[in-house]
């Protein structure tokens, strides 16, 4: 069988991925009000970046790099219209790039979809909210936020790696077969 080219896996990818990231922002309100029912944060809890979407979309770690950008281009803090915003853009932006990433590498190594990608979402969030952003002082580490922070957070990217395979196998297997 002839591999497809990689411009088309990749761009289908990039699809996929932006669709996994709408669907991953539609899971998350409804994850949180569940899991805030199960482990209840307390009122400052909710203050902490990227603890409170719902209630504080304008504090959430991609916000912080708007207004970080904004201050160094602009001279001045971001409006919260341009957190919010921003956040959205780097959100949908950051599915494009990972899901043409995973497309491109599930045609070389397809046990990269085991667990119909519930394990790359998992791992995703390991590396970002686990890792990452606590490194960047982006955002506290898990063990410091609300268990229900970690919990919706955690879920979604489930919710998103899930998402992601199946849109995949919609959208780049037709191609491979090709």
């Amino acid at each position: 069988m002839k591999r497809p080219r990689s411009t088309a896996v990749a761009a289908a990818g990039a699809a996929t991925g932006v669709v996994a990231a709408w669907i991953k922002a539609l899971s998350e309100p409804r994850l949180q009000q569940v899991t805030e029912r199960l482990w209840p944060p307390k009122p400052e809890q909710k203050e902490m970046v990227g603890a409170d979407p719902a209630g504080h979309p304008d504090n959430a770690p991609p916000a912080l790099i708007v207004d970080s950008v904004t201050r160094a281009v602009a001279h001045r803090p971001a409006t919260r219209d341009e957190r919010v915003k921003g956040t959205l853009v780097i959100h949908y932006v950051f599915g494009a790039g990972l899901g043409a990433a995973y497309a491109l590498l599930t045609q070389h190594r397809p046990e990269i979809a085991r667990g119909a990608g519930s394990l790359v979402g998992a791992a995703l969030y390991v590396l970002t909210h686990g890792t990452a952003l606590p490194i960047q002082g982006l955002q506290e580490p898990p063990w410091r936020l609300p268990a229900s922070a970690v919990a919706w957070e955690f879920s979604s990217h489930v919710v998103f790696g899930v998402a992601l395979e199946l849109l995949r196998r919609a959208a780049v297997e037709p191609i491979s077969h090709r």
